[in-house]
């Protein structure tokens, strides 16, 4: 079911996923000026506030969410912008609201805002690139894509292929591939603030529970799209910052793709060192 606030409406949705420690409030109170309007679809028990625009509750994860709210609120073809937020996103105060104007300037079809250096990132070609306000890239990630409103009704009939939202990104791209733009929005930068603890986290013990293996779910996606070469930065087709000489851009564009190895090395460190502290909390805990 969807509560609706009064209606006043933004021209570009922000969509966010949302438990008990969710940023969907700080991002609100951080950009009063907002051009977004605000769905929180609880995936707890719904507390007591008024801070969104409207509030659903239902789905088992993001996309279902998504889907369940359009199911009963079709306006939502209304905005020319959605964005699908998952609740431990932050983009620092107002960079929501610029990034919904870069891509309503430059027509996105599929976006997202860059992944800053030493956040919690798992693809390299997301990381922000600080020669680019927006870079060509074959891949957004589920964490929060940004679509239009074409984007999104051609993709909409994949957000139930799988149960963990495990490689629907990847049908997105292999789709997209070729015919729309898939673009990484570097002049604005994202936190990923939840960097977990070593152990599977609520979500995916119910996975387990459920006997659905999110591996096997993104392999059996892969298997479907078996051209898809990945992600990665493209060769062409990026807006530089202004002030960059134009036959410098390319190659300082490039040197930094190159220099993201930096980001992969500390990536693997930090997950092996929480893996290892999980080990040695639960050994401790077992010896008490």
């Amino acid at each position: 079911m969807v509560a609706e606030a009064p209606p006043r409406r933004r021209p570009f949705l922000a969509f966010v996923r949302a438990g008990t420690r969710s940023l969907h409030g700080r991002l609100i109170a951080e950009d009063p000026g907002r051009n977004w309007d605000c769905c929180v679809s609880w995936y707890v028990p719904p507390p007591e506030e008024a801070l969104a625009e409207y509030y659903s509750h239902g789905g088992f994860n993001k996309l279902d969410g998504f889907v369940e709210f359009a199911r009963e609120l079709p306006k939502y073809r209304e905005y020319s912008y959605v964005m699908l937020l998952d609740d431990d996103v932050y983009l620092r105060p107002g960079d929501l609201s610029r990034f919904f104007t870069l891509c309503a300037h430059y027509h996105t079809y599929l976006a997202q805002p860059g992944l800053r250096w030493f956040t919690h990132t798992t693809i390299n070609a997301l990381v922000r690139n600080p020669v680019c306000v927006l870079r060509s890239v074959t891949f957004v990630e589920v964490m929060a894509p940004c679509f239009s409103q074409a984007a999104l009704a051609e993709l909409l009939p994949t957000f139930g292929m799988t149960r963990s939202t495990w490689g629907t990104d990847l049908a997105w791209a292999a789709q997209v591939d070729g015919r729309h733009p898939i673009q990484v929005v570097d002049a604005i930068g994202m936190d990923h603030t939840r960097t977990g603890d070593g152990r599977p986290t609520a979500f995916y013990r119910k996975l387990a529970e459920m006997g659905v293996d999110p591996g096997a779910e993104l392999a059996s996606v892969r298997r479907l799209y078996p051209k898809f070469r990945g992600s990665r930065t493209l060769k062409g087709g990026h807006v530089y910052r202004p002030g960059i000489p134009s036959w410098a851009a390319p190659l300082l564009m490039r040197l930094v793709e190159q220099l993201k190895f930096i980001v992969r090395i500390r990536k693997k460190t930090m997950l092996h060192v929480r893996a290892w502290r999980a080990r040695v909390e639960d050994t401790l805990r077992a010896r008490t």
